[in-house]
């Protein structure tokens, strides 16, 4: 399973690396209170050691490539307790549609959350037709696009990410936790 957690953390790494570029690129339009207001707010509830309420930074970042027609959205936390997510679904992110680990296809690269802090670490996974811990749903509530790219388009989400937290195998984390994000 500690596989799994590295292919997931190099998913992530590598999908924030396509992020950071659209953004860069001016794909997600000019300066506005929008995209540059607060980040988003993480609460978890059940396990003590990740039980708290954590503040993004940075505003969650969706983007759809046209080469695999997948979406993303990563959200991503720093610091004693990190917190490293990106919500994989097919097709491009539309408003009031809920994507869930359950019911996306297996086929999907990994993807999910993982919470740590010292040598324990939480979970909700899925794709790659592993079999996946704990579960996630994610639903956008307002979907904006920015230009679109001969790779893809990004947009401006909000919406929200629950998730069912376990204790990723191999690793001292005990009890599991919820968590709800709001973006």
């Amino acid at each position: 399973m500690k596989h799994l957690v590295a292919s997931l953390r190099r998913r992530v790494s590598s999908t924030r690396f396509l992020l950071l570029a659209f953004a860069a690129s001016g794909c997600l339009g000019t300066t506005s209170p929008d995209r540059d207001g607060p980040g988003c707010t993480i609460t978890i509830t059940g396990a003590a050691a990740i039980a708290g309420t954590y503040e993004c930074s940075q505003r969650a970042v969706a983007i759809w490539l046209v080469t695999t027609n997948v979406g993303y959205v990563s959200l991503n936390i720093s610091g004693t307790k990190s917190i490293t997510g990106l919500f994989a679904f097919p097709g491009q992110p539309t408003t009031g549609t809920t994507y869930t680990t359950e019911k996306n296809p297996a086929t999907l690269q990994s993807y999910g959350f993982i919470v740590s802090v010292g040598a324990s670490t939480w979970e909700f996974s899925a794709g790659q037709s592993k079999t996946p811990l704990g579960n996630g749903t994610l639903t956008f509530s307002s979907v904006a696009s920015g230009p679109a790219q001969a790779t893809g388009t990004s947009y401006i989400v909000h919406g929200t990410i629950d998730g069912n937290l376990v204790p990723s195998p191999g690793t001292q984390a005990t009890g599991t936790a919820t968590m709800h994000v709001v973006f």
